[in-house]
């Protein structure tokens, strides 16, 4: 697998110069057909093989093709949420991959916070989630402003795809950000270790850059979510179905499995 990283080209940021490359294609599928190939030959380093984790995507899954879609979708805002209480940064969300033939997803990019509630969390949050006591040591999930929820009728629990460091892995929708201001941009504290394994990743200390893709699927729980706990397995085989779905949509081949060289 490989690892999305910051790069400047001439005093350009790698945004800048993607959509200048890649504004002009209007069709999203060619457009991430383009961008992929500025992605994958430009921008893209070895990674942490993240394989072997539990809820970590099939290896069929091209996660640099699906980051450049993602990438390329960003025309239809639902919302723009700040992704820190000080309100320095702010991100959208967005419904451009909402009406696929086989899926439907929104999606933004944000950082990762942790989201300091749930059972094992930090002794200063909250021992219960939106949907539960969910356990922060052992459940990855990721957190989603209670207005955004509300208003594309999120289910709790709802499947969730984040790709960060390079790799994707699945998530539930556990918990809900409803302070003043609403933030953008968390996960539980086993989410944000498995994403980041070198960067000491607590409630004290995320991951800042505003590179972690995060994909929604409103419609779409596991089975075996529990108070505490959920089913990991479950978890797996509906991420894989629906993302193999989502590359299908895009137009993007299957990658060949960890094992090969």
């Amino acid at each position: 697998m490989a690892t999305i990283t910051s790069y400047r080209f001439f005093g350009a940021s790698y945004d800048a110069l993607y959509f200048r490359a890649c504004s002009f294609f209007p069709d999203v599928v060619l457009k991430a057909v383009v961008c992929r190939a500025l992605v994958a030959n430009s921008l893209l380093s070895a990674a942490d093989d993240g394989c072997n984790v539990e809820f970590a995507a099939d290896p069929s899954v091209d996660v640099a093709g699906i980051y450049a879609a993602l990438q390329a979708a960003r025309s239809s805002v639902v919302a723009t949420y700040p992704t820190t209480y000080l309100q320095d940064h702010t991100t959208s969300v967005y419904s451009d991959l909402l009406n696929l033939t086989q899926v439907s997803v929104i999606h933004f990019f944000s950082d990762m916070d942790v989201d300091c509630d749930g059972l094992n969390g930090n002794t200063d949050g909250d021992p219960l989630t939106s949907f539960g006591a969910l356990d922060a040591e052992q459940v990855p999930w990721y957190v989603l402003p209670a207005s955004l929820a509300f208003k594309e009728a999120i289910l709790p629990n709802a499947l969730g795809a984040i790709i960060c460091n390079g790799n994707l892995f699945y998530a539930i929708f556990g918990d809900t950000n409803g302070a003043s201001p609403q933030v953008i941009g968390e996960g539980s504290l086993l989410l944000g270790q498995t994403c980041f394994p070198d960067d000491e990743i607590n409630g004290n200390n995320g991951h800042e850059a505003l590179d972690v893709a995060y994909i929604v699927f409103p419609q779409e729980v596991p089975p075996g979510v529990q108070e505490n706990s959920i089913d990991i397995e479950a978890l797996k085989e509906l991420g894989d179905q629906q993302i193999l779905l989502l590359q299908q949509d895009l137009g993007i081949s299957l990658q060949p499995d960890c094992s090969d060289p």
